[in-house]
């Protein structure tokens, strides 16, 4: 499931933003006590991992 918006060259000054329900999705699913991983085609790391704290996701 992609929840993430996409796009193709991604830089650290970027704003990443989800899909509009998302956030519940995920929300929902944490509260379920389903286990979730964060995947990412990225060619570097950092830029992931500024999305991802710019998401406030961990």
């Amino acid at each position: 499931m992609n929840l993430l918006f996409h796009r193709e060259c991604c830089t650290k000054l970027e704003t990443p933003s989800m899909y509009p329900r998302a956030k519940g999705i995920l929300h929902a699913l944490e509260e379920k006590g389903i286990g979730m991983a964060i995947a990412s085609c990225s060619p570097r790391q950092e830029i992931a991992k500024t999305f991802l704290d710019k998401l406030h996701m961990k």
